[in-house]
């Protein structure tokens, strides 16, 4: 059977493309740089990219949702203001006696109306809340590392994807130099099948399928541009520039191998790590409830009468005590729910751990491919090439027929394809297992803030 070059270049083109669709990003800030190596290109994504960006919005509420739970130690003022107006007996004489202005001949029986402005502060200081404050304050400072864990995630992924796209795009490059030279070649070929058909040496069928192959070969050349800028795009939108198209340059830097035996530090692992503390927290905090709660308070109270135009302040201070001794059983819910949510933390973690070994295993299964499919290719390029050579000099003397000379510029082609393929498939699985094991892309890649 015989290989086409459509049957290639189609596979391989769809197959690039289709890892990388689903990491698009909308657009963000503009970046004046239209030329990117990997490291300018990883960078500028980690600042641009919205992905980054709302990681780095999440960690700073997160931060702040401790400032809340630190909160609760100071004691809190509190400032309030009242206006009203009365006849009920109660309030009247109340309102009275606290401006000062009560008057001997004031009858009971029926009072008169006042009004009264309160003004007051309120000091009150928690001295025991049995465990809860304490709990809050652990589960926010857990949210916070694990707030600051998934940006770091967010930020290895992001990298890799980035990795990934800018290898792709130098693949799809090697893709438009195969295709370049597949034209070429049955260019040529064309040339030689004329002469021989003017010189009555080759049949017009012949001819026309080299002329049909040329065709195809055009036709994987556009195929392979059109793929080369759609992976361009793709890494636009990674780095969150706004630009009408980027240059990536050719010599890109290569980032070390890890070690057969490193193990995976993963900022996802440190993320479920502090859920699961914050979790264990939850629980304690719940726990509070059975507890008795004790505090302190005081006020100063000023207050006025516009129709007695009387006034007075007072202060009150003192502690109060509070437990709940039966409460419905609302306490024993909250714990129950807080285990539950612990336990699912616990298992969330392990589901965690046991995906990030996996991910390892592939990753260097998959590298280990890639180092084989790239020896492999290299070879099969030289072979091909020397194929090509032969069988163009016995077709030129009449020796080939067109049909020979066609499936060796097509090996030629596919192995080319391949080995373009086999190289940036063993950068890319470079990169898939530096991020699998939770390391830099580049060691020069800025960590998070």
């Amino acid at each position: 059977m015989k290989t086409t070059l459509p049957g290639i270049l189609l596979p391989a083109v769809a197959g690039l493309l289709a890892g990388l669709l689903s990491a698009v990003a909308q657009p963000g800030a503009s970046d004046p740089k239209t030329s990117y190596t990997l490291e300018q290109a990883i960078t500028t994504a980690l600042t641009n990219n919205p992905s980054a960006r709302v990681a780095g919005h999440r960690l700073r509420a997160a931060r702040a949702l401790v400032e809340q739970a630190d909160s609760a130690l100071w004691p809190r003022l509190q400032f309030e203001t009242s206006y009203m107006g009365t006849d009920n007996p109660m309030m009247v004489f109340g309102s009275i006696l606290n401006q000062r202005a009560f008057s001997p001949t004031l009858d009971f029986n029926d009072v008169p109306e006042v009004d009264n402005l309160d003004v007051r502060g309120i000091v009150t200081v928690p001295l025991y809340t049995g465990g809860l404050i304490s709990a809050n304050r652990r589960a926010a400072r857990a949210g916070t590392e694990a707030a600051r864990a998934d940006a770091d995630a967010v930020r290895q992924t992001l990298a890799f994807e980035v990795a990934r796209t800018f290898h792709t795009v130098l693949k799809t490059r090697e893709f438009i130099r195969a295709a370049e030279a597949g034209v070429t070649a049955f260019e040529a070929n064309l040339a030689i099948a004329n002469k021989r058909l003017a010189a009555g040496t080759l049949l017009r069928a012949e001819v026309l399928d080299v002329e049909v192959r040329l065709a195809q070969a055009r036709e994987d050349l556009v195929r392979a541009r059109n793929a080369n800028d759609l992976t361009q795009r793709v890494l636009i939108n990674l780095l969150g520039v706004e630009l009408p198209d980027i240059t990536v340059v050719e010599t890109t830097e290569t980032p070390a191998e890890p070690a057969e035996g490193a193990g995976a530090v993963r900022p996802e692992l440190t993320a479920m790590a502090q859920r699961t503390s914050a979790a264990a927290a939850t629980v304690r905090a719940a726990s509070s409830g059975y507890l008795p709660r004790l505090g302190l308070f005081g006020s100063a109270q000023y207050d006025y009468g516009f129709k007695t135009e009387g006034d007075g302040g007072s202060w009150s201070a003192g502690a109060l005590v509070q437990w709940d001794l039966w409460d419905g059983k609302l306490t024993h819910g909250r714990v129950q729910e807080a285990k539950a949510n612990l336990a699912t933390a616990e298992e969330e973690s392990r589901r965690v751990r046991l995906g990030i070994d996996l991910e390892v295993q592939q990753a260097r299964l998959r590298l280990n491919e890639a180092r084989e499919r790239l020896a492999v290719s290299a070879a099969a390029v030289s072979q091909a090439e020397e194929s090509v050579q032969l069988t163009r000099a016995r077709f030129e003397q009449g020796l080939a027929i067109a049909t020979q000379l066609i499936d060796a510029e097509t090996s030629l082609t596919g192995a080319r394809v391949r080995r373009a393929e086999a190289q940036a498939d063993a950068r890319i699985a470079i990169a898939a297992l530096r991020k699998a094991l939770g390391l830099p892309q580049l060691e020069t890649t800025p960590a998070a803030n």
